[in-house]
Formats: structure tokens, sequence, C-alpha cells
């Protein structure tokens, strides 16, 4: 019996150290992920282009996850970006605005700041399209981009912008959020020339299944928190999209487009297991 009440000891021990890590360890451990990616349309200018990217901050009213924040903002800055791209859900209320604002006004970019909206920020729990009461009156698209301008921040949605740097032309477009049913990509796409070399962002990585993503080069995406909990084995547990296994968290090429999912700053939910927060900074490189 002694080496039965040793097994249980054990066994109970192992769970608690795992749930403790979980709750308050993990959700903390920021790290960057660092890539080099070689793209064949990439204009030959915007060989070593270096992206940083940033999502699900989910910044409660009461501050909470502000800290996180600002610590991604630095790690992000320490990689001097040529551009700074924002994936959505910045806030999980929009009471939390006056939260966000600051942090946002550290991050430095040489070319630039672009975000784009996700559920939390229309005030859509899952798949809801009408916003909930909770945390505070919803903000409309324009109180979005007037808040956003304080900080410099450049809201895209469903519509792109052009950029020039060391003399060549690129697009970033920036869909509504998906997960809620307001993305409209062929309407991002309406003044971008065929052929351009073309990034987007979107909240949900489901946007890969419109008609229209073969026109677009890399997708930036966030939402699945990367599936928070990932079992060994098993995967990720919660990934809300269409193929948690392949779209959950990551790089991975669709076709002609490469699409990357980033785990996020934060989460709704603050428990994480093999699923570290992320900074991601991705460089370009011309093939050709």
């Amino acid at each position: 019996m002694e080496w039965l009440l040793l097994v249980i000891v054990l066994l109970v021990a192992t769970a608690v150290y795992l749930v403790w890590r979980a709750v308050f360890v993990e959700p903390k451990r920021l790290v960057v992920e660092r890539f080099l990616l070689g793209l064949e349309k990439l204009p030959p200018q915007l060989d070593g282009l270096t992206i940083a990217f940033l999502s699900d901050f989910h910044l409660l009213p009461n501050g909470f996850g502000v800290d996180l924040a600002e610590r991604a903002v630095l790690f992000a800055n320490e990689f001097n970006p040529d551009i700074v791209l924002l994936g959505g859900d910045l806030v999980h209320w929009c009471s939390a605005v006056p939260h966000l604002i600051p942090v946002l006004r550290r991050v430095k970019s040489q070319h630039g700041v672009f975000a784009v909206l996700g559920n939390h920020d229309h005030h859509c729990s899952w798949r809801f399209k009408n916003p909930s009461s909770w945390g505070g009156k919803p903000f409309s698209i324009d109180e979005w981009r007037k808040a956003l301008e304080q900080a410099n921040v450049h809201l895209l949605v469903n519509e792109a912008t052009k950029l020039s740097i060391n003399g060549a032309s690129f697009w970033i477009v920036g869909v509504d959020d998906p997960y809620s049913g307001r993305d409209d990509l062929q309407r991002g796409l309406k003044d971008v020339p065929d052929g351009a070399f073309v990034l987007l962002i979107s909240h949900s990585p489901d946007i890969v299944d419109d008609p229209h993503i073969a026109r677009v080069d890399l997708v930036f995406s966030g939402h699945t928190h990367g599936g928070q909990i990932v079992f060994p084995l098993l995967g990720p547990f919660l990934a809300p999209c269409r193929d948690k296994y392949r779209r959950a968290q990551g790089l991975k090429k669709i076709g002609k487009t490469w699409l990357y999912v980033s785990r996020g700053v934060s989460a709704g939910l603050p428990i994480r297991f093999r699923c570290p927060p992320e900074v991601t900074v991705i460089k370009l490189k011309a093939i050709h």
C-alpha cells in the first residue's frame, strides 16, 4: 500500500505543479519568435524588411494586462522594426481603451503602425455578431479610428494602404474581424493592383479560406492564442478556428500564401500550458 500512496502523492504533486505553472508562470513567460522568410514576389529594395507583429493584448478595464503589453512593446522596439502590425483584440472590452493608448504610444516603427480589430474590440465573444453590453459601451469604427489616432496607429477596416520604402511600393491590407463575420477581403483589395506585393492583417486565420486570398503574399493573424493549452501528442485544446491543428499557431504555407498565426500576448482566460505568449519578428528576404 505504501507504493500506491507514493504514486498518488506524486500524481497530486505533479497536477498541482502543472496548474500552478499554467496559471502563474506561463501566461507571463513572454518570448520572441523570430523568422527569416524568403518571398519570391518581394521587391529587391525591400530585402531585409523587418516586421514586428503584436496581437491579442486583451486589456481589461481595471488595467489587467498592461504590464505584459508594455513588455511586449519594449521587446518589439528592440528590433527597430520597419513596420509594426497589430492583430486585434487589443482590449477585452472598450472601457479598457484608456489603458491601451499609453501602451501603443510607446511603439516604435520606422514606417508606421497598422492595426485591425478583433471580435473583442467589437464586444463580440465567440461568434456573436451583436455586441454585448459587458465592459461598457462598444466603440464604433469611427470611435476606434479617433482613439488609435491618438497613438499614431493607422486602423484598417476592409481597406488597404500603400507604402513606399527604398523606392519600392507594397500594400498593407486589413480586414475587419472574420470571426464575427465583419471581413470583406474583396473590398480591401479593390484598390490594390494585380501582381502587387501584399501583406494582410486579419484577426482570425480563417481568412485564408476567402477566395481572394491568392492575391495576398503573407497573412498575419492572432485570435487563437495558440490553443492556450497544448497537450503532448494531442495538440491545441482551445483554438477557435476551422483547422486548429494547422492554424492554431506558427508559420504555414497555404497554396501560394504564407500564414503566420501568433499565440498572442495575453488571453481572455489567462491560462497557458506549453503555449507561452509571444512577440513576433519576421524579416523578409527577396528570392529571385
